[in-house]
């Protein structure tokens, strides 16, 4: 009886350490977007995936709370990218995912790790976010940014700030980001750290690693490669 009351408690006093963090974490994710916040949309283990849409940052937490803290992600764009067909924001924001499963051991993740963010910060001069998330690595790196459908040189392309969120992702990994992740606008889904994965029964809470320095690089230091 003793041992179910303790673990009563200690499921209460996480829960609330929880709701003490969430909120500081959240602030930590929306610096990384420049305008626009809200709308977007979120997704929680309570909402098996389904996209929300919020707006604003208290219903963005509640929700999380609701899901109790799991599985809990924000969309790096805004709801509304596109008008009528025509792309109208820019891809400002790298999402990179490093997943243990493409990997033999923890020791070349680390590695991929490792070497994509040198390739970062010498190509762009960046330093990026990374979060431990229970099996691997996400690497977060806003830039300044245009939209690429506005500009000549891209129009052999049908899509291509959509394209050029994938190049990006597979360019700085050196094509070692997880295969089966293909971010687009409608689904640059990235997770909230303090927050659980419940994919992983073990080490499934989602860390920070390293922290974004705040600089934005711009675009055109990746579109020579891009374009080539």
């Amino acid at each position: 009886m003793d041992h179910i009351e303790n673990e009563t408690a200690d499921r209460e006093k996480m829960t609330s350490n929880k709701a003490e963090s969430i909120p500081v974490n959240v602030d930590f994710i929306l610096n990384h977007f420049r305008n626009r916040l809200f709308p977007r949309t979120i997704s929680t283990y309570k909402s098996r995936g389904k996209q929300l849409e919020v707006f604003g940052k208290d219903e963005m937490i509640a929700a999380y709370e609701d899901s109790d803290f799991v599985d809990c992600r924000v969309n790096a764009y805004p709801s509304y990218t596109q008008y009528k067909g025509i792309q109208r924001y820019p891809p400002d924001f790298i999402f990179a995912d490093l997943d243990l499963t493409t990997f033999k051991s923890i020791d070349k993740l680390e590695g991929a790790l490792s070497t994509t963010l040198r390739i970062i910060g010498s190509k762009i001069n960046g330093t990026p976010t990374v979060l431990w998330t229970g099996n691997g690595y996400h690497i977060y790196q806003p830039l300044n940014s245009v939209v690429l459908e506005e500009y000549e040189q891209f129009s052999q392309f049908d899509y291509p700030s959509l394209i050029f969120i994938r190049f990006a992702e597979f360019y700085l990994t050196s094509g070692k980001s997880d295969p089966s992740h293909n971010p687009s606008f409608k689904s640059c889904m990235i997770r909230i750290p303090g927050s659980y994965n419940s994919k992983y029964a073990k080490n499934n809470l989602v860390k920070i690693i390293q922290k974004w320095d705040g600089y934005r690089p711009p675009i055109s230091l990746l579109l020579g490669a891009f374009h080539a």
